[in-house]
């Protein structure tokens, strides 16, 4: 299963963020400007360089995102009905991430351990994304 993200037009700010935090090799993007030139449904220059597609691997996962600009979707609603789930090679990694992802977000349950992990956390980063971290 792969996960797709979309933001309002924070999409390459957020991939930049996640490449950082996970340590991964650079996404593969796309803007709205690099696709094919169409005369009946021409890009709106407002939008030509915010995020169309891309594919960011972290761990095995794939995940995609996307800017959902207003003009060409429905209006975007963040809610807690998903959250991406980390699961850590060690409690260091755990840690590590944990607090990256908390900068500017909000510490939803701190990093602690539980009957079921060594350590686990949840997060809302700061693009309002909710984060699981575990590490059994």
């Amino acid at each position: 299963m792969d996960i797709y993200l979309h933001f309002k037009d924070q999409a390459a700010e957020a991939i930049t963020f996640y490449e950082d935090v996970f340590k991964t090799k650079p996404a593969q993007i796309m803007t709205f400007g690099q696709m094919p030139h169409d005369d009946n449904t021409p890009v709106d220059d407002s939008i030509k360089d915010l995020v169309l597609h891309a594919n960011l691997q972290i761990n095995d996962t794939n995940v995609m995102i996307s800017d959902s600009p207003e003009s060409l979707t429905s209006p975007r609603v963040i809610g807690n009905n998903v959250a991406l789930v980390f699961n850590a090679k060690t409690a260091g990694e755990a840690l590590e991430i944990f607090q990256q992802l908390a900068e500017n977000g909000t510490v939803l349950l701190p990093l602690e351990k539980t009957f079921w992990a060594e350590l686990y956390g949840m997060v809302k980063d700061q693009y309002g994304v909710n984060w699981y971290i575990n590490f059994l």
